[in-house]
């Protein structure tokens, strides 16, 4: 028993290694949707030319102001709402899939009730009784 021990506390040892180091991203590239970012890093700045986004099984161009600095910022806007997970195609046709940040659809509606369920079946029940005794009247 103590040897089934010993060997599971040094698997255990070597199984938690530190991890390698991984190098920090040269360029960034933020697309912004109406409600959600795309964040992607990439290891290497981009080459120079037009991106691509794929919307409803379409590519369709997008536009990337780029900002120079140490670590290259790009962005992008898009007029729709985000869907759970976007392609990006590069200029070396290189194709990224990238998966939304923030919050979703049912997070943002949770977020945004005013009041719990409990709270407004109360209050809807509270106006059912008022429009009968009104109508009683």
């Amino acid at each position: 028993m103590r040897i089934l021990l010993l060997i599971t506390l040094l698997l255990a040892g070597f199984g938690c290694r530190k991890p390698q180091p991984i190098a920090p991203p040269q360029a960034r590239l933020i697309v912004r949707f109406l409600d959600r970012d795309a964040l992607l890093d990439l290891a290497s700045p981009p080459a120079e030319g037009p991106w691509r986004l794929m919307n409803a099984g379409l590519w369709e161009s997008l536009e990337v102001r780029w900002k120079p600095g140490a670590i290259r910022l790009g962005a992008a806007v898009v007029g729709r709402t985000a869907p759970d997970w976007v392609l990006l195609e590069d200029p070396s046709r290189d194709t990224h899939r990238v998966v939304m940040r923030g919050p979703g659809p049912e997070e943002l509606a949770r977020r945004n009730e005013r009041m719990d369920p409990e709270e407004r079946d109360a209050l809807t029940f509270l106006g059912v009784l008022w429009a009968l005794s009104w109508a009683r009247r």
